[in-house]
């Protein structure tokens, strides 16, 4: 029998490198890095329609489904994939890691440090993409968002989204190492 896909996709400067916990504790899954340009220079529809392509070439069976994790800017890009381009057609299972759900200062201030980077600046709180992206509701797809109040890069209530579980790791660049998280996501990708 052959196991479920899930699509891990990295936060800001992120790389492959992020999902060897995810990999090792979700070993009953065929985990997958999605690459894309995770300095965040395109803006997140274009990653996201990336995305779509990088799934249509995963030659999946006809209603064979597919999870994703995404941490961060990741989780965004999944996001709007699934609400906007057809994703919760083929996205069964959606968590998000610290994702800025209701955008972060970081997109509001983020070119002063990295200069004008349009994905980053769409992330912005209060950014019309983010108030597009929150407008629409996740329907098909079962979601867990996997937030903290102290996450110095999504503060506040900035990360808490549908289906929102709070967890004290606030150490925002190295979350999806923590492995008591991951074994939550484990539960909720097998249930």
């Amino acid at each position: 029998m052959e196991k479920k896909k899930i699509l891990f996709l990295c936060g800001m400067y992120g790389g492959k490198r992020d999902m060897f916990m995810i990999k090792k504790i979700l070993n009953n899954f065929e985990v997958i890095y999605f690459p894309y340009d995770s300095t965040l220079r395109q803006n997140v529809e274009f990653s996201s329609k990336k995305l779509k392509k990088f799934v249509a070439h995963l030659k999946l069976k006809k209603r064979e489904n597919i999870g994703i994790i995404g941490t961060s800017a990741g989780g965004i890009i999944a996001d709007y994939y699934i609400k906007f381009l057809g994703g919760s057609k083929r996205v069964d299972k959606f968590v998000t890691i610290c994702s800025p759900l209701h955008g972060t200062y970081l997109g509001n201030l983020g070119y002063l440090i990295f200069g004008k980077r349009a994905g980053l600046m769409e992330l912005g709180s209060g950014s019309s993409f983010i108030k597009k992206l929150n407008r629409k509701k996740l329907i098909k797809t079962q979601s867990e968002n996997f937030w903290c109040y102290l996450d110095p890069l999504v503060p506040g209530k900035s990360g808490k989204g549908e289906n929102s579980v709070h967890t004290w790791f606030f150490f925002h660049w190295a979350v999806h190492f923590w492995p008591g998280l991951i074994y939550k996501i484990k539960e909720f990708m097998e249930s």
